[in-house]
């Protein structure tokens, strides 16, 4: 009795692997097969097959045992993955209007079916943003992207004004409720206090203040104001 053959991996599979090795490189650790199969949200099974699949078209390469890494042009196209994906949520928040928490799931559905020449039309109606709603930056065109210096809130001291610039999670929970306190992205706070022994911050945002628990403020990536315009 011969079994079948499991079905190739679709280019939707191969480019969330493709961004899965890129997120995980990123945050300095190898990207093994358990990894990018949670990231991407398939089994280990259908990972091997993709990645197997993106070594044959010369994306990835085996790094340390049991890890892979991107190729200069695996790198490339894994990074237009999140150019698609943030173009995606802006033209959902700036041009039809739904709210920032709801525009990350929708862009995931939008993103893998973008054609190149879609991409850059949609970039030049968006007037070619910077970032996403959240604040993530958008990688230019040919893969490169600007980073600026950023340190999580909940390692701030307090006295310190500080300017959001990105919110890490994009969980719809987290961002309308960061959105009833006025805690955008561009938007100015002062750290009032911080409490001892893993404490809240309060933090003050025009005339209010609020205690932010530190779980909350480590997802919430910010400036200081003497670094604005650097």
């Amino acid at each position: 009795m011969h079994l079948p053959h499991p079905a190739p991996p679709t280019d939707e599979v191969l480019e969330d692997c493709l961004q899965a090795i890129h997120r995980l490189e990123g945050q300095g650790g190898p990207a093994n097969l358990r990894e990018v199969a949670a990231f991407a949200r398939i089994t280990p099974a259908t990972a091997s097959e993709a990645l197997r699949d993106l070594q044959d078209r010369g994306l990835v390469r085996n790094g340390q045992p049991g890890s892979v890494t991107l190729t200069s042009e695996g790198r490339r196209q894994a990074a237009g993955v999140p150019r698609r994906h943030r173009l995606s949520e802006r033209l959902f928040a700036d041009v039809l209007g739904l709210p920032w928490d709801r525009v990350h799931d929708e862009a995931m559905r939008l993103e893998h079916a973008l054609t190149p020449e879609a991409e850059a039309r949609l970039a030049t109606l968006l007037n070619h943003p910077e970032t996403c709603p959240h604040g993530g930056p958008i990688p230019a065109p040919d893969g490169s992207l600007t980073v600026p210096p950023t340190r999580p809130l909940d390692g701030v001291p307090a006295g310190t004004r500080v300017w959001i610039q990105q919110i890490i999670e994009e969980e719809a929970t987290l961002l309308r409720y960061l959105a009833s306190l006025g805690l955008l992205p561009r938007t100015e706070l002062r750290v009032e206090e911080v409490a001892p022994f893993g404490g809240p911050l309060l933090v003050q945002v025009g005339d209010a203040r609020y205690a932010l628990g530190r779980e909350v403020a480590a997802k919430i990536l910010i400036r200081l104001s003497s670094e604005q315009g650097d």
